[in-house]
């Protein structure tokens, strides 16, 4: 009641307010304990639900795979080791065959250093096949794929593509070349490392001579020491980048070195060795940056451009 004696109306509704909340909070708990102790019947799949489910996950994977296969670029695919191999089977199989149809008996006569080098190698293990190079090459880079399987298909216009590349770095590294002493118009003969094959007169005999020595100087002097040289030196905790340049130069000076050693040997000149230094590092940073296929296909095309072509033009 008021002051006055009445009643308060609005104190009634306040508390008319009140008990419904007070009600309707125990209406909510008993709700909530209701459906607490109340099981949910379970589902019941369709008959054939999980053979159509994994049938889905199975080609959602395929489509995921397909797609990513898709995504690899032409950059990333051309340094995998089996595109490499189908770039350089057929540089090393009309090699091999050259040699063995231009000397027979003799072939020995026709093969170039570094493959001379390897043989030379083997045959100290008494290992004297003369298919036995060309075979652990090809053998090694299968090998290197079946390590690091993530792409076996490649799309054929890649060769194309490697093969233009090839042909770009070679006319660079001729244009570098004649920027390093443009008093050399005959840089084919201190700069090519097959004066020996060229003095013979054959032009196939030199053509299946840069063949091989495109193939056998980067299997040797890029595929096989520049990684080793790499893995070695981050062993020793250098720095990646220094590791690299290190074994690019180190690499390159040897290659240069090789050409002046053993019977074969050019003569000792300061142009030739500068040179070949100098082209060594390109091909190195090539093998680096664009892998083994591409590095013997710019070796190969220069060799060509300067020690054949260039003999002629």
């Amino acid at each position: 009641m008021n002051e006055f004696g009445g009643i308060d109306r609005l104190g009634v509704e306040r508390g008319k307010t009140v008990a419904d909340r007070l009600k309707l909070r125990g209406v909510a708990r008993r709700f909530i304990e209701f459906m607490r102790t109340t099981t949910t019947p379970p589902i019941r799949k369709p008959r054939g639900f999980r053979i159509r489910s994994e049938w889905t996950a199975a080609r959602a994977i395929r489509e995921m795979n397909k797609a990513s296969a898709a995504n690899v670029s032409y950059w990333s695919q051309t340094r995998r080791p089996l595109p490499c191999l189908a770039f350089i089977l057929p540089i090393l199989a009309i090699y091999e065959l050259g040699v063995v149809w231009l000397g027979g008996g003799s072939a020995a006569a026709y093969r170039t250093g570094a493959d001379a080098w390897i043989r030379r190698g083997l045959g100290v293990l008494g290992l004297t096949d003369q298919w036995l190079p060309p075979l652990i090459l090809i053998v090694a880079l299968l090998a290197w794929q079946v390590a690091d399987p993530r792409q076996w298909r490649f799309s054929p216009n890649y060769l194309v593509g490697m093969a233009i590349e090839s042909l770009l770095l070679a006319v660079t590294l001729v244009g570098l070349s004649r920027g390093l002493d443009f008093a050399f118009d005959r840089l084919d003969r201190v700069a090519d490392g097959s004066g020996r094959i060229l003095a013979a007169g054959s032009a196939i005999a030199a053509i299946v001579g840069f063949l091989g020595a495109g193939v056998y100087e980067e299997a040797i002097f890029r595929l096989a020491m520049i990684p080793l040289s790499i893995k070695t030196l981050k062993w020793l905790q250098t720095p990646g980048i220094l590791a690299e340049t290190v074994a690019v130069t180190g690499s390159a000076l040897l290659f240069s070195l090789a050409h002046h050693a053993g019977s074969p040997g050019e003569a000792f000149t300061w142009y030739a060795f500068i040179f070949r230094w100098m082209a060594g590092v390109y091909f190195a940073w090539v093998f680096v940056a664009r892998g083994f296929g591409v590095a013997v296909g710019t070796h190969v095309a220069y060799d060509l451009i300067v020690g054949w072509i260039g003999r002629r033009f």
